[in-house]
């Protein structure tokens, strides 16, 4: 089924800037992607063309981009009258075609749209879901539902608060289902709502891009009671835990840490090193319901990682660190730093290079978090590719906003239709070999998800084994 049209243009994403859309058709119809838009260039991501133009949405335009599909991509791709089933050949060709190792001059975000519209369009000809698919191109034979990292509350370089860290999030660990897990999320999130509109002036109520509250709490420290006495008042004590997006490469000074680095005035006397901020996150998994650290330190400070790594079995989870880069991962694994990566398609460019990611940290024996972007649109795909590696974890902000729930709702479907084959991810967070303790609960010597569902329905998974057992997780 070769492809027919490819054509592209600028729409906008959930913050109102520009961004590229694809319409590709075949001979089963129309398949549309819109792809994720940022403005936060991370240092070794994929680099998404821009116009530049200041007289035109302040230089953020992607009509270049747009452009690059229409007149490049698209004519290019149908010559070669490739299958949209091969996607490893189609975006091999689209990098070629660039021949950057940045995706510069085609830009990121052409070539993106264009791999995950492909992706869709093969779903179609193999006339299975987009995350069978996906599953079946990443040689994923056992499905699970993924446990959401919801924003609560915002902090770090998001709001003008006292707290230092960018994110406090609520993860649905002891959910019997993704279904429990957004009843969880969603009824946490109205409680504070709730207690937001009691305390404080509406305006705290508002919400940031990622649906998270800036509320003016002082400390790092009130931020987790605030939100352990929110769990513990709807009832979820034993069924939610904690998460923390520290964002660490927004502190970093001179080769400390400054946890008051919004105020101009502070003093680099109290920075912190690498080994006291360790001590304040293994004080907080102490003390707290605190199971996740995203992005602990900054993105070059490995011995730092490397070192907490050894010291707590709690989530370390790196996001900033790598940048979904094949050579930063490799370096991740090679130095022990964390025990699980986050993974955004923007970054690596194509469908294919992130399951590459993908294959080399489970092989590596880490976990693994799908994340969004800033700058999102109401495209669905990432809640197909979550659930189609089956990683076990999803984190795509607060449970509101449209291009964030209608993620969370797709699950929700996939859910419904995988029906009494459904599996959900829970406290084991991963289907593979990573190993992590919620708040002691994990005996020495117990196996978390010992047995794991193979289903017989040839429209999930193929498969003449139904039950397998897992090697005792160390």
């Amino acid at each position: 089924m070769p492809i027919k049209l490819l054509l592209a243009r600028q729409i906008f994403d959930a913050t109102g800037v520009p961004t590229v859309e694809v319409d590709m058709v075949t001979e089963l119809g129309l398949f549309r992607v819109g792809v994720p838009s940022t403005d936060n260039k991370k240092l070794v991501e994929s680099i998404q063309l821009r116009d530049n133009n200041p007289a035109e949405y302040h230089g953020m335009g992607v009509t270049m981009a747009v452009k690059n599909i229409n007149t490049i991509i698209a004519p290019e791709l149908i010559k070669q009258n490739l299958e949209v089933t091969m996607q490893k050949e189609i975006d091999q060709f689209m990098i070629a075609l660039d021949g950057t190792d940045t995706r510069s001059r085609l830009g990121a975000n052409a070539i993106t749209a264009v791999s995950l519209v492909v992706a869709k369009a093969g779903a179609a000809k193999k006339g299975v879901p987009l995350y069978r698919h996906i599953s079946d191109m990443a040689g994923v034979t056992s499905i699970i539902l993924p446990v959401p990292h919801f924003t609560i509350l915002t902090g770090g370089i998001l709001s003008s608060n006292g707290l230092p860290f960018q994110e406090y999030l609520i993860m649905p660990t002891g959910a019997a289902s993704f279904a429990e897990a957004m009843r969880i999320g969603t009824e946490i999130y109205t409680y504070v709502k709730k207690i937001i509109l009691s305390k404080y002036n509406i305006e705290t109520a508002y919400v940031s891009d990622n649906g998270g509250f800036s509320i003016p709490l002082q400390s790092h420290r009130d931020a987790l009671l605030f939100l352990t006495d929110a769990i513990k008042q709807c009832g979820y004590f034993t069924k939610a835990e904690i998460s923390i997006n520290a964002a660490a490469s927004d502190l970093y000074k001179d080769g400390a840490y400054d946890l008051e680095f919004k105020n101009p005035n502070s003093n680099p006397q109290e920075y912190m090193s690498s080994d006291k901020l360790a001590e304040v996150y293994l004080d907080n998994i102490k003390e707290f319901p605190v199971c996740s650290i995203e992005d602990a330190f900054e993105y070059d400070d490995w011995s730092a990682w490397s070192q907490l790594t050894t010291r707590t079995p709690a989530q370390l989870f790196g996001n900033d660190l790598t940048q979904t880069n094949l050579r930063r991962v490799g370096l991740a694994i090679e130095k022990k730093a964390g025990n699980t990566i986050g993974l955004r398609i923007n970054q690596a460019g194509t469908v294919t290079e992130v399951i590459e990611c993908y294959k080399i940290l489970k092989t590596a024996g880490f976990g693994v978090v799908i994340c969004d972007r800033w700058g999102d649109t109401n495209d669905l795909f990432l809640a197909d590719l979550v659930v189609g590696l089956s990683v076990g974890q999803i984190k795509c902000g607060a449970p509101v906003r449209g291009e964030r729930i209608d993620k969370y709702n797709q699950i929700l479907r996939i859910e419904e239709e995988l029906g009494a084959l459904s599996k959900y991810a829970g406290s084991n967070l991963q289907a593979h070999s990573l190993s992590w303790s919620r708040r002691g609960e994990r005996q020495p010597g117990s196996t978390l998800h010992a047995k794991i569902w193979m289903p017989e329905d040839p429209r999930i998974f193929p498969s003449t084994t139904t039950i397998i057992e897992k090697e005792e997780l160390r």
